[in-house]
């Protein structure tokens, strides 16, 4: 409704319409869409019905074929607007950026601060390499990918991932995996956690849905050793309990699945160190660490903490040190120095004492053991 009022008014230029015009509207595809299908946007009478609400209450002078096409426009070409870290806030539409393409391996990234968006390259692109983006979430495996960009956005993907069955790199299924559990078991596993996982977006409250999620991660618990934990959903799963934690205040059980998008899941997922998203999740467990290291040391609930943290004995001035370290580096390639992403983290990064920054490497190696010890051991409980 908002581009039919601009356009009534005048706000937007011959450019702008003629650009908008050029982007597709996959009206025919819409057309014969089944139930089968798993369309992610509906059907032609679903884009009827918006398109005949938007152009009642607009009140505007335009044939509902032409309001019906500004709305399948609108719906297959938009992106997510989102903040300085990275989190939703809801959909925007670039006629330049609509005109990139998807790859599974994609070789760009967009990036908002505040009215801007640019497009941030994750490797180096031969000169008139074309640009890709990915659509959706990369991390899934070939078969959800290609369920959803086909109900999404209408296409078969051939990228190279798509084409030899890889997943963020990996092998769609991994050989440990294999071998530890047959193809038809893991599948169903995989479709059991989802449907549980399902089930904590009823939950009445974060203690119930934190009760859910843990059965869902659970499921796992027999292939621990042979699953991989990049693999969805186990990290959907792992995360989704790290921000209940984190609403509940519960901070152990917070920086435990923390660390494991930091060591297991990030690492696979996003394979640069510099990479925005990976950066934003670095930036989380900062602030995690920087809250417990207080906990255990000055905070009133202390002696809370320290029957659990004290076999592992971990120097968190070390540890946020090195943290605060690595999201700083990020800054400059992931970001840009000007950015709302380095504002944002600015007065984290200030909060971190500078004699905590002077890491050693051997220290912080020796401190990532600890931590992978303490991650392993919450989450298994």
């Amino acid at each position: 409704m908002q581009f039919l009022l601009r356009k009534q008014a005048g706000a937007l230029s011959t450019t702008e319409l003629q650009d908008f015009g050029g982007l597709q509207t996959h009206l025919d595809h819409f057309r014969n869409i089944g139930p089968e299908d798993g369309a992610q946007f509906g059907s032609l009478k679903d884009i009827s019905l918006m398109s005949h609400a938007a152009l009642k209450f607009s009140g505007v002078q335009e044939t509902a074929d032409y309001v019906a096409s500004v709305t399948a426009r609108i719906i297959v070409n938009s992106m997510t607007l989102s903040d300085a870290v990275i989190d939703p806030l809801g959909t925007c539409l670039s006629t330049y950026a609509a005109q990139l393409n998807h790859s599974c391996n994609p070789n760009c990234i967009f990036i908002f601060s505040g009215p801007s968006m640019s497009v941030r390259s994750l490797r180096a692109i031969p000169v008139e390499g074309e640009l890709t983006i990915p659509y959706i979430s990369v991390s899934m495996t070939p078969s959800e990918r290609q369920k959803q960009l086909k109900g999404q956005y209408f296409f078969d993907c051939s990228c190279e991932y798509c084409l030899s069955s890889l997943t963020c790199g990996q092998p769609d299924m991994p050989a440990t995996l294999k071998v530890g559990i047959p193809t038809k078991d893991i599948l169903q596993l995989e479709q059991e956690a989802d449907r549980v996982q399902a089930l904590a977006a009823d939950a009445p409250s974060s203690e119930v849905e934190a009760e859910i999620l843990n059965k869902a991660l659970k499921l796992f618990s027999p292939y621990k050793d042979v699953y991989p934990k990049w693999r969805s959903p186990w990290p959907t799963i792992n995360y989704a309990l790290m921000q209940v934690y984190l609403d509940l205040g519960h901070w152990l059980r917070a920086v435990a699945h923390a660390l494991q998008v930091y060591l297991y899941i990030s690492p696979v997922w996003y394979s640069q160190e510099w990479h925005p998203l990976r950066a934003v999740r670095t930036f989380v467990l900062l602030k995690i660490c920087l809250e417990l290291g207080f906990q255990t040391n000055e905070g009133p609930n202390k002696e809370h903490f320290r029957p659990t943290l004290s076999r592992y004995d971990i120097d968190w001035p070390v540890v946020v040190g090195a943290l605060a370290n690595e999201v700083t580096a990020t800054i400059p390639i992931g970001f840009g120095l000007d950015s709302n992403f380095a504002a944002a983290v600015k007065p984290c990064l200030d909060d971190v004492p500078q004699q905590w920054q002077q890491v050693q490497k051997g220290a912080w190696d020796r401190q990532r053991k600890k931590l992978e010890m303490l991650a392993n051991d919450l989450v298994d409980q």
